[in-house]
């Protein structure tokens, strides 16, 4: 159920890949070695800009309880609650050396009808509320993004084909006006490639690189601009003994790109 609905909520976020239930290996990595804070990619040396873990705690029925995250000195944790095996309530605490630990600076609500998530309600700290609706179609999803004074923000529509992957995202804005369309491409089951355009114009390109068991091991990203930009992550994953994920270690490249040092079809 958690997978279900993550992979809902962020569906334009791109960092949605189910892990199928198979034997993991250690051996199952990216090409690339991780020394001395830097990383090399195609031949040229790159500083690595942060280092970000993440560890997972599993109720009996392998639902995801606790996510704790550690990057830059500083800690998020969020804790989930289930009601009948369905997500109700989120938590997030954070750790940033201005507010305790314990505070709670986010707290969200789902809401479902027939099974189908049909709304999250968000709640700061202050107080102050946010809500995103969900509806669906034949092959289609969309999201509407409320402000806080319930004005629209903006609205999300995926497109997908009958395997239920997303081949096409638009975002548009209040007046219905297109802020930027994106497309999807896979390579056997797993997404291998976005590309957003805006007014015609390609903005960025994610390209994603996986193993042999399915696991996302690496990012190689271009955001176009008067430079180009490469944003590149690596993932190194744990596994418990019922072959849950137990932590994720992402290492984090950005740095200016020469388009000649672009690798092919990534813009």
């Amino acid at each position: 159920m958690i997978n279900r609905i993550i992979s809902i909520v962020l569906i334009l976020v791109l960092i949605v890949i189910a892990i199928i239930g198979c034997k993991r290996s250690a051996d199952s990595s990216y090409n690339e070695v991780i020394k001395d804070g830097k990383v090399e990619i195609d031949g040229i040396s790159y500083d690595i800009k942060s280092v970000t873990q993440t560890a997972y705690k599993y109720d009996d029925n392998g639902n995801i309880l606790e996510k704790v995250t550690t990057s830059n000195g500083s800690k998020t944790r969020i804790e989930y609650i289930y009601e009948n095996g369905r997500l109700i309530e989120d938590r997030l605490y954070s750790n940033d050396g201005i507010y305790s630990y314990s505070d709670v600076s986010l707290t969200k609500h789902y809401y479902y009808e027939y099974d189908r998530l049909v709304k999250i309600r968000s709640v700061t700290r202050a107080g102050l509320e946010a809500v995103t609706e969900y509806s669906y179609g034949d092959n289609t999803e969309t999201q509407v993004h409320y402000n806080s004074d319930g004005s629209i923000s903006f609205v999300q529509t995926a497109y997908l084909d009958d395997d239920g992957k997303i081949v096409k995202g638009v975002l548009t804005d209040a007046g219905g006006e297109v802020m930027d369309t994106r497309t999807f491409h896979y390579d056997n089951g797993l997404l291998v490639k976005a590309i957003v355009e805006r007014d015609g114009v390609i903005t960025k390109t994610f390209n994603y690189e996986y193993n042999d068991i399915g696991d996302k091991i690496m990012e190689y990203n271009i955001f176009c601009d008067e430079v180009y930009t490469l944003f590149a992550a690596f993932y190194d994953y744990a596994y418990n003994e019922d072959l849950l994920l137990v932590t994720v270690t992402t290492y984090r490249v950005q740095s200016p790109i020469s388009e000649k040092n672009i690798r092919d079809g990534c813009i």
